[in-house]
């Protein structure tokens, strides 16, 4: 490794096995001289407490801002070496991406990493790897509460995390909601959180406008009927024109990648509408959802409603057949009007009797 101390031309550098001390002593100065390495990887070596230690010493040297990848992957360590190595890993905020598979970090390394991703002041992450890491529910917790400070955040794997259940799921629930939410991607193969995961998931997800790829499996998953039911209330609530609107139209893919076979049907309709970028997904579902439009909670506009319909159905062309479409808008145009004359008719004699007092009041100032 000494041979590597002064380079300034290496930009990517993978490690597989313990260097030892005076290996990892000139690594630190490499770190410390280099300020063009983008990629830096530990993988498929075990890492004891001595060797932690030294990966953790020689990431605190690394002042310059050009890492942008940082891959500690089958590592097999302890708890305790991933969280020194975690919290080394403060004084790079400028990571775009992070790959922390098969690790084993467990409790405190989640609480070690959460602290981290915690205090960047600015952070550029966008992709993190978790998977094979015996993360339980305490711990995503404490993981979600760090990734609420990663505003640009777009890809998560969960996967095989078999300690999670869905009620570690819900502490996802905030950092969904958030408006600050970027994530586009999460990904919990092999994780069983049942019909109780998958209405917790499916609520989490209302309001959310950024992730279109929720995967998982199935039948690992242990999600029935009940689970299903809840992600297509998400997609599609039927309830009322309005709450189908606000349903989710973000959402390309939920369940596993196979093909899905296992998905619904009325899912794999919902998330292709949301994924066909030639048709408004929310004017496909109430056009297929609602064959009749009720006008009445529309009455509070009075008429000023009739040039929004009008306009709502012009912008639903492409969504229906033109004949269709017509024939829905004048219904509904009717139905409007029939269902309230008394306002129409109201508004009528409203302006004759302005029209009346404006000429007597013209009558009166030409008499005098």
């Amino acid at each position: 490794m000494r041979g590597i101390i002064h380079n300034q031309s290496i930009q990517e550098l993978s490690i597989q096995t313990d260097i030892g001390d005076q290996g990892f002593e000139s690594l630190g100065r490499f770190l410390q001289n280099n300020n063009t390495l983008t990629i830096l990887r530990f993988v498929d070596f075990d890492i004891g407490p001595g060797c932690g230690h030294n990966i953790a010493m020689a990431v605190e040297q690394c002042r310059h801002n050009s890492l942008i990848r940082f891959d500690l992957e089958n590592s097999n360590g302890s708890e305790e070496s991933f969280s020194e190595i975690a919290t080394a890993l403060g004084t790079q905020s400028q990571l775009v991406e992070l790959l922390l598979g098969r690790n084993n970090i467990g409790r405190d390394g989640c609480v070690a990493l959460g602290n981290t991703l915690r205090g960047w002041r600015s952070s550029n992450l966008k992709f993190i790897a978790l998977s094979n890491n015996n993360i339980d529910d305490l711990g995503l917790q404490a993981l979600v509460e760090g990734m609420s400070n990663c505003s640009i955040l777009e890809d998560l794997y969960l996967s095989n995390n078999r300690s999670i259940t869905a009620a570690g799921l819900r502490f996802m629930s905030p950092l969904l909601q958030s408006e600050s939410c970027s994530l586009q991607c999460i990904m919990l193969d092999n994780i069983n959180f049942g019909d109780e995961g998958a209405i917790v998931l499916a609520e989490g997800l209302r309001g959310n406008k950024s992730l279109s790829r929720l995967v998982f499996a199935p039948t690992s998953a242990g999600v029935t009927d009940v689970g299903w039911s809840a992600f297509s209330k998400l997609l599609c609530d039927t309830s009322s024109i309005n709450n189908t609107y606000l349903s989710n139209h973000t959402l390309e893919w939920v369940g596993d990648t196979f093909y899905g076979m296992t998905i619904p049907p009325d899912i794999r309709l919902c998330i292709a509408w949301n994924k066909d970028q030639r048709t408004d997904a929310a004017v496909r579902k109430i056009l297929t959802s609602h064959s009749h439009f009720d006008m009445k909670p529309f009455f509070q506009w009075k008429l000023k409603f009739l040039p929004v319909m009008v306009a709502w159905f012009e912008r639903a062309q492409g969504n229906e057949s033109e004949k269709s479409l017509e024939r829905r808008k004048l219904s509904s145009m009717y139905d409007f009007v029939r269902d309230m004359p008394m306002l129409v008719v109201g508004g009528n004699q409203g302006q004759e009797k302005t029209r009346r007092r404006s000429r007597k009041r013209r009558l009166d100032g030409e008499t005098k």
